[in-house]
């Protein structure tokens, strides 16, 4: 008889102590961290969450998931202390569900578990990113169990998991709007899992409905804000800023018209950028990735006040989204007409930051200051918030000991490329079981989406790539474990096949 993941976790002593040790080294740790940094992290995104709070809106330039995380949060406390407890618990608790997971469904090696057990439960950037007061480590969270949920439902699939996959799916995509792709990869797995055609059906339909269901809703709240029915006014104003990543290198040499609709747009690019005689370098670690939709003094900003007037209110959705359709439409255009500059400009240096991902925030002095404007006081009032502000020793101590993420992450993007291939050489499809070959498939069906999704979205950095670091860590190890088993033909533990889910029996 088959024993479920519990008895796995509770019934084996071995794993036992990683659940316990596991446990105790997330209190411990953040009891810690927080003592040396006893207050939350807050950069300008963390205001762009709090403000709809403050206001009563409904919808924001972001996302409302995290906003409405924080909303139900207040119901019980508004200590930003015991949030960050709060967004590092459930994050580790996904990790912990997650770790297990793959132990219970592949058996690796004990070195295999020690090292995923110090990365997952030891790791610095984890504590960081947990005290941010931003979606970062909520939808990192929502991922990891929406993951571990589609391996279950490869696995072992059974109905109720059709409700929690779906509700999953819309709690993670109200989060943050790069989870667009996370229904289209579950549908392909759900129409391949041994469910019941019925089931499939319904699991198919269900996400979509829920997902589908946030968007008209926020259509229609962001219509009644901003006059505009339009989903996310953000990424309208994402695609034009990538454009001008282009655009300001060519600009000034290209002589081609351009339609009458944004003749006018067209010419204020041209004249700031023969003005300033600079473009932000998507290459330079030190750029957020979204100057031109961000700072005050781009042409997207400028133009919006020549035709608004200047904005009294921080992010004044009425006139933000006013915009959207016609920066949506002036990106898209730039990105079509020239599309070798496009690529040479954008796509390459996207590409760049997607191998070695810049820490920005993680190695800025701006999450230890907190705002006097009004937004600041909004927010301190919010969490009864005085200071931010810590010791420099320990704020070089934290830019100092993240510095070499973005080269781990680096390391991982390769160690998980060449695991797979290592994995695909040795005939790893033929050798697993079908349910733990088709884990593998969904994994690496993710990396490719995701890799094609964030160097056409841009701004990557290295908080937006945490949740794929983790992916790529564990299976990189678990290529590794497959290959180096290979090689040396030691048979696997209990005597059964390699990665085989039957050794739980």
């Amino acid at each position: 008889m088959t024993i479920n993941l519990i008895q796995f976790i509770w019934g084996q002593r071995v794993n036992r102590r990683y659940l316990l040790t596991g446990m105790l080294l997330n209190i411990v740790l953040f009891f810690i961290f927080k003592l040396l940094y006893p207050h939350p992290f807050m950069v300008l995104d963390s205001y762009v969450y709090i403000r709809p709070l403050v206001e009563g809106r409904s919808v924001n330039s972001f996302p409302m998931g995290y906003t409405w995380f924080l909303q139900l949060f207040s119901v019980f406390s508004r200590s930003a202390t015991l949030l960050a407890w709060v967004q590092h618990l459930l994050l580790e608790a996904s990790c912990l569900l997650f770790f297990f997971t793959l132990l219970y469904l592949f058996q690796p090696g004990r070195w295999v578990r020690v090292l995923l057990f110090l990365f997952l439960f030891v790791n610095p950037l984890l504590l960081y990113i947990s005290n941010f007061i931003m979606s970062d480590a909520l939808f990192t969270t929502l991922s990891i169990l929406w993951i571990t949920q589609l391996m279950w439902i490869i696995v072992r699939p059974r109905a109720y998991m059709v409700f929690i996959h779906a509700v999953l799916l819309l709690l993670v995509f109200t989060v943050r709007y790069n989870a667009l792709y996370y229904p289209f990869l579950a549908s392909f797995i759900l129409l391949l899992s041994r469910m019941r055609p019925w089931l499939k059906v319904v699991a198919i339909v269900l996400q979509f409905a829920l997902i589908g269901s946030f968007i008209q809703y926020t259509r229609v709240e962001m219509e009644r804000t901003s006059g505009i029915r339009q989903f996310s006014p953000f990424g309208a104003w994402r695609m034009a800023s990538n454009a001008l990543y282009m655009y300001g290198h060519i600009c000034l040499e290209k002589k081609d018209p351009v339609p009458p609709r944004f003749a006018a747009l067209d010419r204020l690019v041209k004249d700031y950028f023969n003005a300033v005689r600079w473009v932000d370098d998507l290459s330079d670690g030190r750029s957020g990735g979204a100057f031109y939709a961000a700072d005050p003094g781009s042409p997207l900003l400028q133009y919006m006040y020549r035709k608004h007037g200047p904005d009294t209110a921080f992010l004044n959705l009425r006139t933000f989204g006013d915009m959207a359709p016609l920066y949506s439409a002036y990106g898209t255009y730039l990105a079509r007409t020239y599309p070798l500059d496009y690529c040479r400009w954008f796509l390459w240096p996207s590409m760049t930051r997607y191998a070695i991902s810049p820490t920005e925030i993680c190695s800025s002095l701006t999450p230890f200051y907190l705002r006097d404007d009004d937004i600041g006081k909004e927010t301190s009032g919010w969490f009864h918030l005085k200071t931010l502000a810590v010791s420099p020793v320990y704020i070089n101590f934290r830019t100092i000991l993240l510095s070499p993420y973005p080269i781990l992450l680096g390391m991982a993007h390769l160690a998980f490329v060449l695991g797979g291939l290592g994995f695909v050489f040795f005939r790893g499809f033929k050798k697993v079981e079908r349910p733990n070959a088709w884990i593998f498939v969904t994994v690496m069906g993710f990396w490719i989406i995701d890799l094609f999704f964030k160097i056409t979205a841009g701004a990557i950095v290295l908080r937006h790539q945490l949740f794929l670091m983790i992916l790529e860590f564990a299976f990189a190890l678990l290529f590794l474990d497959f290959i180096y088993r290979q090689r040396e033909r030691t048979p696997p533990i209990d005597g059964q096949g390699v990665f085989n889910s039957s050794s739980n029996k």
